[in-house]
């Protein structure tokens, strides 16, 4: 297999991108990521999140995380597990924890 799933310098999570105001919410928590040594990335423009999603899941990209208008109030972020598709309002602080221990988040019934 010349590109296993699990790739050394495979991308944990990325940050979907909804425009310039969620996307300066999000930079400072991308770079606490990248700080505790989680390979991060944000998709570089406002696309449809269909396209986002697609583009996440060809890379098998473990999370994606979304910061709405809600998650700004909430001075939070919603996480998705994208292969077992259940998601969770977080602090960055647990956001690093899920990825680093590679927490699974289970889609409720």
């Amino acid at each position: 297999d010349l590109y296993p799933k699990d790739s050394i310098n495979a991308t944990q999570v990325i940050f979907i991108n909804f425009g310039d105001k969620e996307t300066a919410y999000s930079l400072p928590v991308l770079k606490a990521c990248r700080e505790a040594g989680i390979r991060a990335e944000i998709f570089p423009d406002a696309a449809k999140m269909k396209k986002q999603m697609n583009y996440a899941n060809a890379k098998h990209i473990a999370y994606a995380v979304f910061t709405g208008d809600s998650e700004i109030e909430a001075g939070k972020v919603t996480v998705k597990d994208m292969e077992m598709g259940g998601q969770k309002l977080v602090s960055t602080e647990e956001l690093i924890a899920i990825v680093s221990n590679g927490t699974k988040i289970a889609k409720e019934a």
